[in-house]
């Protein structure tokens, strides 16, 4: 088959877990299938700032044809429509209006979609983006929608009602991505398939002495990603320095990751910046525990990853799909509220044999549900479904 994939942004330096799953999959199927990214020229996801040149690129053996954005983010403006249509009465020209402010506003991508030959499917990844709302409907009978929707206010608007609707049929990261989006437009009858994702753990991680590079004590706490308040950052300092403050031997929190908000100035919170992916897999098996604050997930890669070195995660159970996430693996706690941030944390570090018996359940899960093959295997499943029925031209 040709497959299109169409994403908001794409490259080996863009760390975004959506961008990345949608990476990870695209060379998976190039190995069998012609693929290529139709994405935009940004690199950063808050004002969509052109980074890449307009054209066509290569990224890890994939084809890519990357579009100029036409305008950056008004954050001042973009906020200003989120008050209103989160949080006001509004029609529905003002959730349009979101969207095409929300961005990456790039029409020139979405115009092109018509003119690409032979393309058998199209996979839009991130259905709150301006290149999914407007370009899906262009190829609405080829198209095949990845929404890595998390429950935040902008899955109830109601103009994504329609869109989720809309293509051929879906592919969910978790079951609780799936209720979400069939909740909330009722389509329950389109077909569609919850595959998670695989890993790439890379080879040399075992090489990397992260004690020794970083200085980092026996046992320390690990957190990964945006270090930012969507992410639950700013809750988990407010937490780990109230606990720091009644218990003197609460391990070290250290963090990897671009910092969206200051980082405390405190003796037990260190920064790393960023780290390579050896780097990270190193420290990974060198925690005890990683830490998952975010209220907003479609799937936490992090945690799979954290499974995948048998290290167990403590996450916020206001995430469904976090929640869900450790339940079905078992190698994982889960906290509402400051009181149960400090028992379960508190559990996971004095009880050794906890933190052995949790990581070794997430990494069995993780070896059993989320390898490669597995997920190739759903995903293909699906797609040669939607290819065989469509009627031919």
């Amino acid at each position: 088959m040709k497959l299109a994939f169409v994403i908001q942004r794409y490259g080996l330096e863009v760390a975004g877990g959506a961008e990345l799953h949608c990476r990870w999959l695209a060379e998976r199927l190039a190995a069998r299938h012609d693929v290529t990214v139709v994405t935009t020229c940004a690199r950063d996801y808050v004002e969509w700032r052109n980074h890449y040149p307009p054209g066509p690129d290569t990224v890890n053996g994939v084809a890519v044809q990357r579009h100029s954005v036409r305008r950056s983010r008004d954050a001042r403006a973009f906020a200003t429509l989120s008050d209103l249509v989160f949080d006001d009465e509004h029609r529905p020209a003002d959730e349009r209006r979101w969207v095409v402010a929300n961005g990456p506003d790039c029409p020139e991508l979405v115009d092109s979609l018509a003119r690409l030959r032979g393309v058998d499917l199209f996979l839009f990844y991130s259905y709150r983006y301006y290149h999914s709302f407007f370009g899906l409907p262009r190829v609405a009978d080829r198209a095949v929608l990845v929404p890595t929707a998390e429950e935040d206010p902008a899955v109830h608007l109601s103009v994504f009602a329609e869109l989720f609707r809309s293509p051929r049929g879906l592919i969910y990261l978790t079951p609780e991505e799936r209720d979400l989006i069939q909740g909330v437009s009722g389509n329950t009858g389109l077909p569609h398939v919850v595959i998670g994702s695989g890993l790439n753990v890379p080879d040399g991680w075992r090489g990397v002495d992260v004690r020794s590079r970083f200085h980092l004590p026996p046992q320390f706490l690990f957190y990964a990603g945006r270090i930012d308040r969507n992410k639950g950052v700013d809750r988990l300092f407010d937490y780990y320095r109230r606990l720091e403050a009644d218990w003197v031997g609460l391990p070290p929190l250290v963090l990897v990751g671009h910092p969206e908000l200051p980082i405390p100035d405190h003796p037990k919170i260190r920064h790393l910046g960023y780290v390579t992916e050896e780097e990270k897999f190193a420290l990974l098996d060198a925690c005890d525990v990683l830490m998952m604050p975010s209220p907003y997930e479609s799937l936490s890669i992090i945690a799979l990853e954290a499974w995948e070195m048998g290290r167990p995660v403590l996450a916020n159970a206001r995430c469904k799909v976090l929640e869900g996430q450790c339940l079905r693996s078992n190698g994982g706690l889960f906290y509402e509220d400051y009181a149960e941030f400090c028992a379960t944390l508190r559990a996971l570090i004095e009880r050794p044999e906890l933190r052995a018996r949790l990581g070794a359940a997430g990494q069995a899960y993780v070896r059993r549900e989320y390898a490669w093959p597995v997920v190739e295997e759903r995903v293909e499943s699906l797609l040669l479904r939607i290819a065989g029925a469509r009627p031919t031209a």
